[in-house]
């Protein structure tokens, strides 16, 4: 993670612009910035232009110092792993104070008039403000998208857009975790979720999950069924085999390839894995969703 977000800030220094700019076809803006106090940096969400009746979305996470995010007389700091959301246009104001000497960030506007839609209805409920740990699956397909769009690597606008609900549907995940913080279902396949992307290129099992909660393997498995109605070995694998599905749709890798970084242990286990999942080989799964 910490790898991907210097290279993007890398990458966008040698070319300091808007790297994508919204058209009919396009429902994506992205960048990332440094202030300081003679950047006279301050943002009216009400003087930002936009159409109220296409609002745009702004997501924006801070890798580095801090600035501030109101809300009426509500003002909140935004420190390192601190995002905050807000709608255009909408009263709210973001700025960096006096007392800061500098703010890094990335930001990202999303302007498809259904995931906004959909995101606002959430935002309700959570708030503007919101810390995301590096590991979250959040933070990870926010930066996908900021990858994606500063490599150019969309196919078609049908690429883009799939890439924008993959962002929203984490979002609401997110969100609906935050909401019932007392769910233990949610919290336990949250965990195991982001443990298994995290390491998605190694074959983790479930005495390793069990070792992670101090359990033996049987107790875990008691315990995660209990908790979630699934196997956890099952649940592993839905995990890999979405991931596998997603990389075979968004990138040129081989199917071999794929399989590997999604922790299979040979082409022909993988193969036949997701032949019994999706009802297609890899290789027609490609072809046929292309």
């Amino acid at each position: 993670m910490e790898q991907l977000i210097k290279q993007l800030e890398q990458w966008y220094a040698s070319r300091p612009q808007i790297v994508l700019q919204p058209g009919s076809d396009n429902y994506l803006q992205v960048g990332m910035g440094t202030v300081t106090p003679s950047s006279h940096y301050y943002w009216d969400g009400l003087k930002r232009g936009g159409d109220p009746n296409h609002p745009l979305f702004l997501f924006q996470y801070t890798l580095d110092g801090w600035g501030c995010y109101a809300e009426g007389n509500n003002v909140q700091k935004l420190y390192p792993k601190m995002a905050f959301t807000a709608i255009i246009p909408s009263e709210h104001v973001y700025y960096l104070p006096p007392e800061s000497s500098n703010w890094s960030y990335f930001w990202i506007i999303m302007s498809h008039p259904y995931i906004v839609s959909r995101i606002t209805q959430r935002k309700k409920a959570v708030g503007a403000v919101l810390t995301i740990e590096p590991t979250q699956l959040l933070l990870t397909q926010a930066l996908k998208l900021i990858e994606s769009a500063c490599y150019r690597t969309f196919r078609d606008m049908f690429a883009q857009e799939q890439a924008l609900f993959n962002f929203l549907i984490e979002y609401e995940r997110f969100a609906q975790r935050l909401n019932y913080e007392d769910d233990q279902r949610e919290r336990v396949l949250e965990e195991v979720r982001n443990y298994i992307c995290g390491n998605l290129d190694k074959p983790v099992g479930v005495t390793e999950l069990a070792g992670l909660k101090g359990m033996s393997r049987s107790h875990f498995s008691h315990y995660f069924k209990t908790a979630t109605g699934l196997s956890p070995a099952q649940f592993m694998l839905d995990i890999r085999l979405e991931e596998a599905a997603r990389l075979l749709l968004e990138s040129q890798q081989k199917v071999e390839v794929i399989g590997t970084l999604t922790g299979f242990v040979n082409p022909n286990h993988f193969c036949r894995v997701f032949r019994q999942h999706f009802h297609l080989s890899p290789g027609e799964f490609r072809r046929q969703l292309r």
